[in-house]
């Protein structure tokens, strides 16, 4: 049974507003009758009703996470775990819990809804889907904090926390270049996102600053199905003369990359080198282990949730706008057994982790 302020009142024998004064802190009833009502209240297991206060308060004490990608996808994906991880464990330092919401990519109309609502007190957003800048435009009107997480917005009203991948890309392609590749393949998602159509440019951009040309050819685009980074290999192998190395847009991919390649009998990094961005846990199990693009994830989620609650606190601070550094994390699927030895020679200086 719920137990109510009506059970302490008879418990107790005073009225329901005296209990309900005692029980959040006004100081116009007696210290004594106060102990009475919070004692009444342990002995019958009362719990103060959450909404009720919430409405009080006019917060909620909860952020959401919006997963703006198709949900099975999110929901199985190595890294999407360990950004869910982050940003809850950032969140409950500041004093908030998660809610998640992984279907808001199916119909963007749930993030207005969420907005409308109030369910809870911020939200920040990863993805980039058709549509979604316009409807970012509508938070704005609704006054509830929003962050978006790993891309840049153009609109300079709404805060975004991004990784540098312009420069991911010219670490990746530097190193590769220093190891004497010139024939490099860019493996991508087949999506219109402005985020993936950047990530594609800079691939391209970093090719040029190498002064190597770029071959429309050496770029195969996968899904979000399993094994389609695998069919997007296979692609540069039918070529007459198929890339000697391959930047891959995350690490899951990457992964499906290499187990083809052994399947194949392709020895990596003698045939082909492979790297990946992201950095996931796994990166470090394949065989061989895989070079990776890391960038401080457990950062982003704790800036993210403090801009959350700095927006808050003073609705009318400028948006948080911020780029993040990347490193290159060099295992033996790019150089080898000398991966400890790496170091770059091109004029941007990197920063190069070898593990």
């Amino acid at each position: 049974m719920v137990v109510g302020i009506k059970d302490i009142a008879s418990y107790v024998g005073i009225s329901t507003s005296t209990v309900s004064r005692a029980l959040n802190g006004y100081d116009d009833v007696a210290v004594e009758t106060v102990k009475r009502v919070q004692r009444a209240a342990h002995e019958l297991g009362y719990y103060p009703s959450a909404s009720a206060r919430n409405l009080r308060r006019q917060r909620t004490d909860k952020i959401g996470l919006a997963l703006l990608f198709d949900s099975a996808f999110a929901t199985f994906n190595e890294f999407f775990a360990e950004l869910i991880r982050l940003v809850a464990a950032a969140a409950y330092r500041h004093d908030y819990n998660l809610v998640l919401y992984t279907h808001a990519a199916e119909e963007l109309g749930e993030l207005t809804r969420i907005a409308q609502t109030r369910e809870v007190d911020g939200l920040l957003v990863l993805g980039d889907v058709p549509g979604l800048d316009d409807t970012l435009r509508g938070f704005q009107g609704a006054g509830m904090p929003l962050v978006v997480l790993g891309r840049l917005v153009e609109d300079p009203t709404v805060s975004c926390i991004s990784m540098d991948v312009q420069q991911a890309a010219r670490l990746a392609i530097g190193h590769l270049v220093d190891l004497g590749h010139r024939r490099i393949g860019y493996i991508s998602f087949a999506s219109t996102s402005r985020y993936s159509q950047e990530r594609t440019t800079c691939y391209r951009d970093a090719l040029a600053a190498f002064d190597l040309p770029h071959d429309r050819r050496l770029e195969a685009y996968a899904s979000l199905q399993p094994e389609s980074g695998a069919r997007a290999m296979e692609t540069f192998l039918t070529l007459v003369d198929p890339p000697t190395a391959v930047y891959v847009y995350n690490d899951r991919l990457a992964i499906e990359v290499l187990q083809y390649l052994s399947q194949r009998g392709v020895r990596v990094p003698q045939d082909v080198a492979v790297i990946g961005f992201d950095d996931i846990r796994s990166a470090k199990m394949t065989a061989p282990p895989l070079s990776t693009v890391r960038y401080p994830l457990d950062e982003i989620a704790d800036r993210a949730v403090c801009a959350l609650r700095a927006h808050r606190a003073e609705p009318d601070a400028p948006p948080m706008r911020q780029v993040m550094p990347v490193e290159l994390v060099v295992r033996e699927s790019s150089a080898g057994c000398g991966a400890q030895h790496y170091s770059s020679s091109f004029a941007i200086e990197p920063v190069v982790t070898a593990v």
